[in-house]
């Protein structure tokens, strides 16, 4: 996936130097554009986010506000077929949401975890295979799981 780079005044606080995406005329992470585009095609979304947060309590994102962790806005997922089916991920996950895949979205029925890598910058880390196998032992089916590997657009000059 080709991604245009944010060129405009840079965000103060960008979660660990995280890059910024250009995203209907706003500076975003990677994790908030496919959050916007799964949102804007009538799903329900959140970016799950575990860094600072207890083993069974992530974070849930659907934007960035220009502070620091502590200073972001929790959406907390209300759906209680989501709820069930995180919470009994993350039970056979060793009772942890680490490795959860980026962002998670669902439309009736259909669910889909996304995991974004940016090119030859990411790598899949140990937990989050860990997360796919616990996925697949609760009937999730590989289909459910995405993997998104991005870079930035190379605009002609």
């Amino acid at each position: 996936m080709q991604l245009r780079r944010w060129e405009g005044t840079p965000l103060s606080n960008t979660f660990g130097n995280k890059p910024l995406i250009y995203f209907g005329g706003q500076p975003v992470f990677a994790e908030v554009c496919i959050y916007e585009l799964l949102r804007l095609s009538g799903w329900q979304a959140r970016w799950v986010e575990t860094y600072g947060a207890g083993a069974m309590t992530p974070n849930h994102f659907t934007r960035w506000a220009d502070a620091g962790l502590a200073g972001q806005q929790h959406e907390p997922i209300t759906d209680p077929t989501m709820l069930t089916l995180l919470h009994q991920i993350a039970q056979a996950n060793g009772n942890t949401y680490a490795g959860c895949w980026d962002v998670v979205g669902w439309q009736g029925e259909t669910v889909l975890f996304a995991e974004l890598k940016r090119h030859k910058k990411d790598r899949i880390r140990p937990t989050q295979p860990r997360w796919l196998e616990a996925g697949l032992q609760l009937g999730l089916q590989p289909d459910n799981f995405l993997l998104v590997e991005w870079d930035f657009t190379i605009l002609p000059s």
